[in-house]
């Protein structure tokens, strides 16, 4: 179901923005607030002190700004930050929590990431581009009972997109990110490394 309404959302990005009316430029500043919506990851067992099972974390809406320095037509640097504040849930049941989904505690997530953008094309109404960065996701837990605190960790990110022109100074960009963080296996003794994956 969420790859539909994704899909969906993604066609009615598309076409929306296909009415832009300048091209992109070198050497130009870009200043992009923005707001979305995050699909939840998982935090599997023995990756945290807070919880001795698997734990999902809840979808929620994100926002936050970009900027960025177009170095030609075909290359930008861009610096990131996010937020997101959201919940630990199972959605399994189980034994442990019981039939359905339950709210386990608050999860708030900042990212602060830095991106190489690389934009296609000549079209004056539509340049579509993907983007490759990396950085850090603050985790900053909220769970009755712990004492547990806020944690930095590394954060690869990659992201396809559109983005058009309305003016020359105002525009609007549409994509799709990925986000994924690392998170230690504290069952591991080699200090193997699971992933949670924050899309």
């Amino acid at each position: 179901m969420k790859t539909r309404i994704a899909s969906l959302f993604l066609l009615v990005l598309i076409v929306s923005a296909a009415t832009g009316l300048a091209q992109s430029r070198s050497n130009v500043v870009e200043i992009n607030p923005f707001g979305g919506y995050l699909f939840g990851g998982k935090f599997s067992r023995g990756t945290n002190a807070l919880f001795t099972s698997d734990v999902d974390v809840d979808d929620h809406a994100t926002f936050g700004g970009r900027i960025g320095f177009l170095v030609t037509r075909s290359f930008e640097l861009e610096l990131q930050y996010s937020h997101t504040e959201t919940f630990f849930v199972t959605h399994d049941g189980g034994a442990l929590f019981g039939p359905g989904s339950r709210r386990l505690g608050d999860l708030d997530i900042d990212y602060y990431l830095g991106y190489m953008t690389f934009n296609f094309g000549r079209n004056p109404r539509l340049t579509p581009y993907i983007s490759l960065g990396a950085g850090a996701a603050r985790l900053d837990p909220h769970v009755a009972g712990s004492t547990a605190g806020s944690e930095n960790k590394f954060t690869a990110s990659a992201a396809v997109g559109l983005k058009t022109m309305f003016t020359p100074n105002f525009g609007m960009r549409f994509d799709g990110r990925y986000y994924g963080t690392r998170v230690r296996n504290g069952n591991d003794r080699n200090g193997r490394c699971d992933s949670f994956f924050d899309d």
